[in-house]
């Protein structure tokens, strides 16, 4: 929990800053005077004053967001010891379009970061999974579609698939957008356009397990056990480290996803599999699952065995431009998966469950930073463009809120009186806090 805690509040910090940052650096070049630039809110941890700008930088103790406060004639606590020569550099005498450009700099801010922390991932991995495909499950969408082992996936729905994570992001996009699935592959030196398969097969979670439920397994030459739980069912059935999988009940096993799945949905009492030992001997072990319960009162049965194959690996030597062009394509992608998920959720079109708060952010940053430097830059980039797409909303007390009335005031020719912005402010905080309490409300029930 503390790993976690920590995780999260560095993750935030990173991007609090770089989000104010934006609005700071852009007020500072149209001339508007700024008083303090806080990451956090509340009293300050540390504060430092400059002695040239008499501008206050402070770290706060909540770390959930942070601010730049400018010179602002509606603002009395700004005005504090201001000489009335310095009112032309207040936020509010400033052009319509440097308040926008002020005001937008802050989600800019967050994107152009999650571009640059893609660009970083993409320049930092020279090997990539190649789009290679086991057997799939009979019955999956990946067996329907007419996929067989070896198949070397060409392109998802007219879209070229270079390596397995643009595999697993189109079919997620497939799902978002619910479209008819065609695929095109190369078997044995020819290029093939599989059958089209309809959306409504598509009966699958939106999420980073969609590609295993719909049969898409990387190819691996063998399976094999690199981890047995302790006092689990596989443990008490014999099973070894370096256990070569072979069969499950008979069945080929070709990928760990694979295996994985077979066990996840056996109602069997009992299964058996056929291992290779290291000496070359092959064993049938009996295993008996324990068969559990999910959330949403799914039941699933598992062994307790850790498992990796050999995987079909490509490498490559990406260079800086191509990285950061990488990069920028990355955001814009999650920027518009984002974008298409809330508004199927105000649709009704996907589950508002979601939607993930505090605490299941604070657990993916945990998670994330036990894994590596890349996960975590991983996972700062996903967030830096919900962050930037959420900001971006036309909700009072978010920036977009703010844009909405600068661009009513582009129209009007006048500014949104004091009226309807403190009636906005109200509506605002209202839709706020109810989508907190949903966020919270599913994140305690993944906890349970």
């Amino acid at each position: 929990m503390l790993h976690s805690l920590t995780s999260f509040i560095v993750a935030l910090g990173i991007l609090v800053f770089f989000h104010e940052l934006g609005h700071y650096s852009i007020a500072k070049l149209c001339g508007v005077r700024v008083i303090r630039f806080s990451v956090g809110f509340g009293k300050p941890i540390f504060k430092w004053v400059s002695k040239k700008s008499g501008e206050e930088w402070t770290v706060s103790w909540i770390p959930l967001g942070g601010y730049v406060r400018m010179l602002d004639e509606r603002d009395p606590d700004s005005l504090h010891n201001v000489n009335p020569a310095q009112l032309e550099n207040a936020f509010n005498r400033k052009p319509v379009m440097q308040r926008i450009a002020i005001v937008l700099a802050g989600p800019l801010a967050n994107l152009i970061l999650a571009s640059c922390l893609y660009g970083v991932i993409s320049f930092s991995q020279t090997s990539v999974l190649g789009t290679r495909i086991s057997q799939p499950l009979a019955g999956t969408l990946a067996a329907e579609s007419g996929l067989k082992k070896g198949d070397k996936i060409l392109e998802i729905n007219g879209r070229k698939a270079d390596d397995w994570s643009e595999v697993s992001w189109d079919l997620i996009r497939v799902k978002l957008f619910n479209q008819d699935l065609t695929v095109r592959v190369q078997r044995e030196g020819q290029a093939l356009t599989l059958p089209t398969v309809s959306s409504n097969r598509l009966e699958f979670d939106l999420g980073p397990n969609l590609p295993t439920e719909a049969g898409f397994y990387p190819y691996e030459q063998q399976v094999s056990v690199r981890q047995v739980l302790p006092d689990s069912p596989a443990q008490k059935a014999g099973f070894q480290n370096g256990d070569v999988l072979l069969t499950l009940d008979g069945t080929p096993i070709e990928s760990s996803s694979q295996f994985t799945q077979m066990i996840r949905e056996s109602k069997a009492k009992e299964v058996k599999i056929d291992v290779q030992r290291d000496n070359g001997a092959v064993l049938e072990l009996t295993v008996v699952p324990e068969h559990l319960t999910d959330r949403k009162g799914k039941t699933y049965s598992r062994i307790g065995l850790g498992m990796g194959g050999k995987l079909d690996v490509l490498e490559r030597q990406p260079g800086v431009f191509s990285a950061l062009s990488d990069g920028v394509g990355k955001m814009v992608e999650v920027s518009v998966f984002s974008l298409a998920a809330m508004g199927k959720m105000l649709t009704g079109d996907l589950s508002w469950t979601h939607l993930s708060g505090p605490i299941s952010i604070a657990s993916a940053a945990g998670e994330s930073s036990s894994l590596g430097f890349l996960p975590f830059v991983g996972f700062l980039a996903m967030v830096s463009v919900s962050l930037g797409i959420l900001n971006l909303l036309p909700i009072p007390v978010l920036d977009g809120g703010h844009l909405m009335y600068y661009f009513v005031e582009l129209l009007t020719g006048k500014p949104v009186s004091e009226a309807w912005m403190i009636r906005g402010q109200k509506i605002g905080l209202a839709l706020i806090g109810a989508l907190t309490c949903i966020a919270f409300f599913n994140d305690i029930q993944r906890l349970f």
